[in-house]
């Protein structure tokens, strides 16, 4: 199949900043995974559309707005919980030997637990400076909102973080 013929992928996500909630979908035209728009450094900001958004503040609280669409400025997400996800094949990549590391993040207001594929480093900090992009995956990961405990997050398949936006991460094990 040609890259015309192929239809884009979409994807439905939750993204979260210090202040808001945005749900909807993005359309990834050639297709490409979550994580490979999030941290393409060719586009700062990222479109989601048919978008409900909410303040933290009200979360729970209020009817979230409905919108076609709205930008985010990507250095501003702190985390993006993938909902689901197109299926895209992996374009052509270097095999690199990664361990899973299971780890706890402190990012804006948000707990984040997970499991991370880093290469073997002395440290997690190491391992971590060597990761280029901005948004790493966390397998199995789960969420707690500090600010509003009611909104907690379980059982995803994949969460990207914006390791800029974390403040403290330690291993688990």
């Amino acid at each position: 199949m040609d890259m015309e013929s192929m239809p884009p992928a979409i994807h439905e996500i939750a993204v979260y900043t210090d202040v808001l909630e945005v749900k909807g979908e993005i359309t990834a035209w050639p297709p490409r995974r979550v994580l490979d728009v999030l941290n393409n450094k060719q586009t700062a900001f990222l479109t989601v559309e048919q978008a409900s958004v909410i303040p933290l503040s009200r979360w729970g609280k209020a009817q979230p707005t409905v919108l076609e669409s709205i930008t985010l400025n990507k250095q501003e997400i702190i985390l993006v919980w993938l909902i689901r996800e197109t299926k895209v094949e992996s374009a052509e990549f270097v095999t690199i030997h990664k361990v899973p590391r299971e780890m706890m993040a402190y990012a804006g207001p948000f707990v984040v637990q997970g499991t991370v594929h880093l290469i073997r480093e002395a440290t997690l900090g190491e391992a971590l400076d060597v990761v280029k992009e901005d948004f790493i995956a966390l397998t199995s990961p789960s969420v707690f909102c500090l600010t509003v405990p009611q909104l907690s997050l379980k059982e995803g398949a994949v969460l990207a973080l914006n390791k800029n936006k974390t403040m403290a991460i330690h291993s688990r094990s």
